[in-house]
This record gives C-alpha cells, structure tokens and sequence, in this order.
C-alpha cells in the first residue's frame, strides 16, 4: 500500500498512467474535509491527472481503477490507492 505524510495546506498533483485500452476512473477522497480534490480529468490516452489539497489533520485514501475500455466483460479492474495522513 503506498502512503504519505503531509502538512495542513499542500497540494499533491497526481498522474495515473494507463495502459493501452485501459481508462481510470475518477479519482475518489475517502475523506472529503482532511483531503479535498479540486481537479480530476482524462486525458485522451487514458491517464489520469487529479490535484488534491490537505485540508486538515486526519487521514483520507485516495483510490481510483483502471478498467479495460474496448468490453466492460473483459480483464477485471485493478485498484490504486493512496492513504495521505495530514498533520498541522
């Protein structure tokens, strides 16, 4: 699992790279009030790019899946997450 450290007013810029006929979903705050997500679009190959802020002291999981885009059928998703603790 991947994790972080971070103070009370950083701003984290996030790339997810996707593999060809893979797209990620949107990039998703397990807790909205510690990390906030003010941008999150797609680019047209796929990647992702998401620009989160700490907002207060707590801890939040970033996540999002990528998923194989030519048959919902197809490969299973795979999960990203990443768990931020914010401190003062």
């Amino acid at each position: 699992m991947r994790s972080a450290c971070l103070q009370v007013g950083t701003t984290i810029h996030l790339t997810l790279k996707s593999p060809a006929n893979y797209g990620w979903a949107p990039v998703r705050s397990s807790n909205p009030n510690t990390v906030t997500l003010l941008d999150d679009h797609t680019a047209s190959d796929g990647t992702r790019s998401a620009t989160a802020r700490a907002a207060s002291a707590g801890t939040a999981t970033l996540s999002s899946a990528d998923t194989y885009t030519p048959d919902s059928h197809g490969p299973p998703s795979r999960a990203w997450q990443l768990t931020l603790t914010v401190v003062p």
